[in-house]
């Protein structure tokens, strides 16, 4: 029946409405069949969103199904899958949090791996930035070296703020490069992963004058952050299973 009278509104013009409207038995009703005409619409247009929304939750329960072997359907626990339905309303389908969210789904529903779908993992994606999640796909693969250095004020007896010296991470990976510590210190707020200091600081001397430090550091996923990976995240080098 929707489809019908969507049909049928959609066949005739707005402004034509009226004239189709202009028999005996509609000449009281005037303007206010008109302007119900144009409510009807309005009201209707929502249909067409529900309808390709609908065909969005196909493709991502394909997606979803693919991963699982038919014979180690189980259901999920909603106090997981509840929240990844929830995180998924809000995101397209090629965004690589969708990516996480339907992995984190497959893992929930497969009983051979349902164990690693830890309830705070749909929190925490909710929370992540697209480019957190891809440092999260390169730190799956392998960890990374960052070198820092801090000039020292012998007059304070104080230390500058770290300046990289170098880092081997690829940012050219990243939206948003310049903003690569700060998505750290976020991705170590969740217990994901980390900037580590490797061994002690290293004096750096001008003649017999010590100047600066330098911090040698690596950057990797904390053991938390390896089960989120495992469960959540497809790498690069990876096939989307």
């Amino acid at each position: 029946m929707e489809e019908e009278i969507k049909a049928a509104l959609k066949a005739i013009p707005v402004e034509k409405v009226y004239d189709h409207l202009l028999g005996p038995a509609f000449r009281e009703i005037g303007d206010v069949a008109k302007n119900g005409v144009k409510a009807a619409r309005f009201l209707l247009a929502p249909i067409d969103y529900l309808a390709a929304q609908q065909d969005r939750w196909q493709r991502l329960l394909k997606r979803i199904s693919d991963k699982v072997p038919e014979e180690n359907l189980i259901e999920a626990h909603p106090q997981i899958s509840g929240p990844a339905i929830e995180g998924l309303r809000y995101l397209e389908e090629n965004n690589v949090l969708t990516e996480m969210f339907v992995n984190l789904l497959a893992r929930s529903i497969d009983k051979e791996r349902v164990n690693e779908a830890h309830p705070a993992f749909a929190k925490i994606i909710s929370q992540m930035s697209p480019d957190e999640a891809q440092i999260l796909k390169a730190l799956k693969q392998k960890h990374f070296n960052l070198v820092q250095t801090a000039q020292f004020d012998r007059t304070t007896n104080t230390f500058s703020a770290q300046k990289t010296e170098s880092n081997t991470f690829p940012l050219d990976i990243l939206w948003h490069p310049e903003n690569f510590l700060i998505y750290m210190d976020h991705l170590h707020s969740l217990n994901i992963a980390g900037i580590w200091q490797k061994g002690n600081q290293e004096a750096i001397h001008v003649g017999n004058i010590q100047t600066a430090v330098r911090i040698r550091n690596e950057i990797c996923l904390t053991q938390f952050g390896q089960l989120f990976a495992k469960a959540c995240v497809t790498a690069t080098s990876e096939s989307d299973s």
